[in-house]
């Protein structure tokens, strides 16, 4: 969730109008704005479908789409002369922006670092997978350089700092280094100018010399990480937001490897409604010119093709994922409450599945057993799935029309996505024992391509972690909700041989079939997600059990 607290007549002047507090709740509820009034003071909570929403511009702006106002802001999009070398480091995705602003920074300054750590937190987890420098331009002396250093060639003056820092001055005494301290790459990364300076070290901190401030005029934006999608992602709504406040243009980075460019494109996917499709999903018919009028006023591109519209979203809307999602903002502006109720013909009454009660006993036995459980995403991608697991990646579903390159395919397995959740959470109590009973997608039989199961994973994260006690709780979970008796063991031999430690790893079997494994994992697998601590694991199929 995005917090954005800003006063009414602050709101109202980015707006160019001056709206009543019911206005704002009226659209806010419409758009799904969680918006709590205080004094003079509007409170919205944003859901993270909206994570172009970063600055009270582009809050103002879906207000102001909503009263067909048009917002000023400068909507073409320059290209950059200057020249930016990259080469390839481990955090080799780059994108660069100049922003000609309209009037000197000023009172926005704390707007825009607050736009800064808004993306660095929700869209670039943390700087993880993005972050966000912004520098004075006219400070810098072009052309600038992306590129690994040697540690003793480190010695800059650290933002806020007043005295030039080495290496180990920066990562033991620096606040940004101390907190990001698990980002900070093997060998580290700077920009410098042309005459060697060193400009930041991404993703910790930037040089003071080039920091921006109140009389600020033009901004230099680099946006760096190790995932290309995020990256280009950020930088889109970076453009978005600044183009409230100046002239933008896209700097054409120059990298040193073909392989490593993030194709920065602000292109999008063209989608085609009609007022039958649009009735299909809202049981409304909205004519093809409200539907016109209603996309325009939200930047969305429109042409006609007979009765067809075709529909390219705005290029910072990066929640558009199908036709529904466009038929879904129809409806917030034409107002659900202009839509009439539909009595159902039948009437049904709910109950749990037939499983429930089963797998809420298999819950409560891992609980007894100091388990914790987890709820893990069902969309994942194949580097945490099969390449950190050293595992064949085979039978699995992958997606299309990709929006981000860290949702690739649908789960195969449930334990990578909880040492997933380890791994970011490193910085917590140890030991960490969590489970998660999941459904995971696999390939079917000849008359069904691919199908769900139901999985329990359950992973203990400790000094003294061993599959001895985890065989032993898969025994006691069998018996008690399932009242299975007979299970065996044969050592790991197949494609998970490569996860396991050799001889600290087993099949499970019951009745003759093979439903899962338990075992230690291997150093190159704790290696591969940052884990130092020992792990031992389970993963077993429990439908087909029930009573």
């Amino acid at each position: 969730m995005v917090m954005l607290n800003y006063g009414i007549e602050e709101i109202n002047k980015a707006i160019g109008k001056k709206l009543k507090l019911a206005d704002y709740e009226k659209i806010a509820l419409k758009f799904g704005l969680d918006l709590e009034e205080g004094e003079d003071m509007l409170n919205f909570e944003l859901t993270s479908d909206r994570t172009d929403i970063v600055s009270k511009y582009s809050l103002a702006h879906v207000f102001a789409s909503q009263l067909g106002i048009k917002m000023k802001r400068n909507l073409s999009i320059g290209k950059g002369k200057e020249e930016v070398l990259v080469e390839n480091t481990e955090r080799k995705f780059v994108n660069t922006l100049h922003v000609i602003l309209n009037e000197k920074v000023g009172d926005n300054l704390n707007e825009i670092i607050s736009i800064q750590e808004r993306l660095d937190k929700n869209v670039g987890r943390n700087r993880k997978k993005s972050a966000i420098g912004f520098f004075d331009y006219e400070k810098i002396l072009f052309p600038i350089r992306y590129r690994e250093v040697k540690k003793e060639d480190i010695n800059f003056i650290p933002l806020g700092s007043s005295s030039s820092k080495n290496y180990d001055n920066i990562v033991k005494e620096v606040k940004q280094a101390i907190e990001y301290r698990n980002l900070i790459p093997k060998k580290p990364i700077v920009w410098v100018d042309n005459k060697n300076n060193i400009i930041a070290m991404p993703p910790i901190i930037n040089a003071d010399n080039y920091s921006i401030s109140e009389n600020t005029k033009e901004l230099f934006i680099d946006v760096t990480g190790t995932d290309k999608e995020t990256v280009n992602a950020v930088t889109k709504i970076l453009i978005y937001n600044f183009q409230f406040l100046g002239n933008v243009s896209v700097i054409q980075t120059k990298y040193r490897s073909n392989a490593i460019s993030t194709g920065f494109s602000l292109e999008t996917h063209e989608f085609y409604l009609n007022e039958d499709s649009i009735e299909s999903v809202l049981g409304k018919r909205i004519t093809k010119e409200q539907v016109i009028k209603i996309l325009s006023d939200m930047d969305y591109s429109i042409k006609t093709i007979g009765k067809d519209i075709v529909v390219k979203p705005p290029f910072y809307r990066q929640d558009i994922m199908h036709q529904v999602d466009i038929i879904d903002d129809i409806m917030r502006s034409f107002g659900v409450d202009n839509i009439n109720e539909k009595v159902p013909h039948s009437y049904t009454e709910g109950n749990f599945l037939s499983n429930h009660y089963l797998i809420q006993n298999i819950k409560e036995v891992l609980v007894g057993f100091g388990y914790q459980e987890i709820d893990i995403n069902a969309l994942t991608n194949e580097r945490y799935q099969f390449t950190n697991t050293f595992i064949e990646g085979d039978d699995y579903v992958s997606l299309l029309q990709l929006k981000s390159g860290d949702v690739t395919m649908v789960s195969r397995y449930v334990f990578p996505e909880l040492l997933r959740l380890i791994s970011n959470n490193l910085h917590k109590k140890f030991p960490q024992k969590i489970f998660s009973v999941s459904e995971i997608v696999q390939e079917g039989n000849s008359d069904v391509t691919f199908k769900n199961r139901l999985k329990l994973s359950f992973v203990s994260c400790e000094r003294d972690a061993n599959v001895t006690d985890t065989l032993a709780i898969i025994k006691k979970a069998l018996s008690d909700v399932f009242e299975i008796k007979s299970i065996s063991t044969n050592y790991i031999d197949n494609k998970y041989i490569k996860t396991f430690i050799t001889g600290r790893a087993y099949n499970i079997i019951v009745d003759g079939k093979n439903i899962g494994f338990a075992g230690e994992l291997h150093p190159r697998v704790l290696n591969s997600f940052g884990i130092e601590l020992p792990i031992s694991l389970a993963e077993i199929y429990i439908d087909g059990f029930e009573k």
